[in-house]
């Protein structure tokens, strides 16, 4: 479900999940597990590159590329891997909305001012986290509000929200959903996550509930949420999506410090 970083991954199966979608054509299928969000996810947003679609040949225009959540009047927490190396003057940030049909207009459009990488990130191994800071604030209300994320460590067996315009089929092509998709997983112990082939640290998360349910290309720096908290922020996974393996997330209650220290 749930961002072109087609870079080889770890022990040659993990793959980064976005940096940038290719639209090819239009396909609202539902997402790897899960359906179209049956409610507002008032602090999900659509972190979106200009760029050019149909493989560089079509025109430039905003274009989705990684999700995000508002956790106050601006900013934005989103992955590491989808602001690395990315001129901030490319990206905007649609809140409000679950459909990002016609460029994402029935949402709000924010320009950002700047984004922030967190200074120990490496790639597919630790904190696999950015701030975003957008021009102009947010106007909180039915459509847009700011979540709160947990302070304790999550264990294992909790249900969540994964949400995001990720792809929905295991294989990344074609188009990603218009309409934003959800789905409920479990958390599981980084020690279950280990023994599944994932060397995670305590700075990371795992889901997983079933084959053919779980995050994929497009879904990356969105939200996990548990109890109406911001526990995780999807990180990476597998090549192919939703085929068995566990989802990494950054486990949020690991940098509230560095959150909190970089909003002004």
């Amino acid at each position: 479900m749930i961002g072109l970083s087609q870079s080889l991954a770890l022990f040659g199966v993990l793959l980064l999940y976005s940096l940038t979608v290719v639209i090819v054509s239009g396909n609202d299928a539902k997402v790897v597990g899960g359906q179209s969000s049956q409610s507002r996810v008032p602090y999900q947003i659509s972190l979106q590159i200009m760029t050019r679609s149909y493989y560089g040949l079509g025109p430039l225009e905003w274009m989705h590329n990684c999700g995000g959540s508002v956790v106050s009047e601006k900013y934005v927490v989103s992955a590491a891997h989808c602001l690395d190396g990315i001129d901030p003057a490319r990206l905007s940030v649609v809140s409000g909305t679950n459909d990002l049909r016609n460029n994402g207009n029935k949402g709000t459009r924010h320009l950002v001012d700047w984004t922030l990488i967190h200074p120990d990130y490496i790639e597919l191994n630790r904190s696999d986290i950015g701030l975003i800071r957008v021009v102009e604030p947010f106007t909180f209300g039915a459509k847009v509000q700011p979540i709160s994320f947990s302070e304790k460590q999550v264990g294992g067996g909790v249900e969540c929200l994964l949400t995001g315009w990720g792809y929905t089929m295991p294989i990344r092509i074609g188009r990603t959903p218009q309409d934003l998709q959800e789905a409920y997983v479990k958390t599981i112990t980084n020690e279950e996550c280990r023994s599944r082939g994932f060397p995670v640290n305590p700075t990371e998360i795992c889901t997983f509930t079933r084959a053919g349910q779980g995050a994929c290309g497009g879904d990356s720096g969105g939200p996990l949420a548990c109890d109406d908290e911001l526990v995780g922020v999807v990180s990476y996974g597998t090549r192919f999506c939703g085929i068995g393996s566990p989802d990494v997330f950054t486990r949020m209650s690991e940098f509230k410090e560095w959150i909190d220290a970089n909003q002004s």
